[in-house]
């Protein structure tokens, strides 16, 4: 069974969760700046939506009010 790129960007969202707990921002923001300053369009296209799912994972682990 093939990994979708749907698949692989969650996988990456969640290893950056688990890797770099809080500090996740700053290593999405370390990654785009790197892909970006090297031209690589697809690389930071990737990274936009890792961060988006980031996030999402990040809304879901916070406490309700």
């Amino acid at each position: 069974m093939a990994v979708t790129r749907k698949q692989e960007i969650w996988a990456l969202a969640l290893w950056v969760e688990r890797t770099h707990g809080d500090h996740g921002d700053t290593f999405i923001a370390e990654r785009l700046a790197h892909f970006e300053a090297a031209g690589s369009p697809q690389a930071v296209a990737l990274w936009e939506q890792v961060a988006n799912g980031y996030s999402q994972l990040a809304e879901r682990s916070q406490p309700a009010d």
